[in-house]
């Protein structure tokens, strides 16, 4: 008897550890800079826009690999 493989597709799992690797990319960065002598508004912003980019750059690849795979 022959029976299919099921496929899995785990696009949650890899939107969350894009997430997880951002968020903490965004952490560094704002305490970096805070550490540096920027002021604290200044720094949460700086660390917004590490977050934002790291995530984008993130699922972009991961959009891309799977797009190689496939």
């Amino acid at each position: 008897m022959s029976t299919q493989v099921p496929v899995c597709n785990h696009r949650v799992y890899e939107v969350v550890i894009v997430f997880l690797v951002s968020v903490v990319a965004g952490l560094m960065g704002g305490l970096l800079w805070a550490a540096l002598g920027m002021s604290p508004v200044s720094a949460v912003g700086t660390g917004a826009a590490v977050f934002v980019g790291v995530f984008g750059l993130c699922m972009t690849a991961v959009a891309y690999i799977k797009k190689q795979s496939s």
